[in-house]
């Protein structure tokens, strides 16, 4: 059983206030506090789907890849909302794995139990596909960005699709590092065009890049390849 302080943060979040006090009490008395350091797997792809999973700080990573190594997915976790939804319903296993990408502390609830009262639920389920709704957005951003034939222009994209997942109207810095390997993989092509790009970037003004942590200085630069 997680503490009164663990509840009352979870019963706050868009993913469980519409429950009602009953199933939320059953959820949490199974829900169970977990940290992990960074580097460290939360799961791994093909493992059972017993769990879902609540960011309570730091963040994580989601990478997924066929069996040749030729083609490779990732994307980011930020605290607050629960993930894998895209599963719900369907699934039986986790189809990627999850790493640490920094120290994460975080929530592991039962997903038979969120299925069952989310399916009685018909305020909870429009959350739901509302969640997922937005997921598939941007994913169709992605996609926009896979095809694009300039190299250039698919490392400023996801770079905006950073901006916009990970950052709030009043930050400019991503929460962790970003190496140019995971950034070459976002784009769809090589660690020196990577480079390349943040060097004319940097020397543009466009972005800061200390220690691996990227800074966005022109907000509006960015937001646009977003739109």
């Amino acid at each position: 059983m997680i503490s009164k302080t663990d509840y009352d943060y979870l019963r706050s979040l868009d993913d469980f206030r519409f429950f009602p006090a009953y199933e939320f009490d059953q959820l949490a008395r199974q829900t169970k506090l977990r940290r992990v350091s960074k580097g460290q797997r939360l799961f791994f792809e093909g493992d059972v789907r017993s769990h879902l999973f609540c960011v309570q700080s730091g963040y994580v990573k989601i990478e997924m890849s066929d069996y040749s190594g030729a083609f490779y997915y990732m994307d980011f976790i930020q605290h607050g909302t629960i993930f894998p939804y895209g599963d719900l319903f369907s699934e039986e296993l986790y189809h990627f794995s999850a790493l640490a990408m920094t120290d994460v502390v975080y929530y592991e609830l039962p997903v038979t139990l969120y299925e069952e009262y989310s399916l009685g639920n018909p305020k909870q389920m429009k959350h739901l596909y509302q969640k997922v709704s937005k997921l598939l957005e941007l994913h169709e951003l992605r996609i926009r960005n896979t095809v694009t034939s300039n190299a250039k222009d698919r490392v400023i994209q996801s770079l905006g699709i950073l901006f916009l997942e990970m950052l709030e109207s009043d930050e400019r810095t991503l929460p962790f590092k970003l190496t140019t390997h995971e950034l070459a993989d976002m784009s769809g092509t090589t660690r020196e065009t990577v480079s390349r790009v943040l060097k004319e970037l940097k020397e543009d003004h466009k972005i800061t890049v200390t220690g691996k942590h990227v800074s966005y200085i022109d907000r509006e630069y960015f937001y646009q390849y977003t739109k």
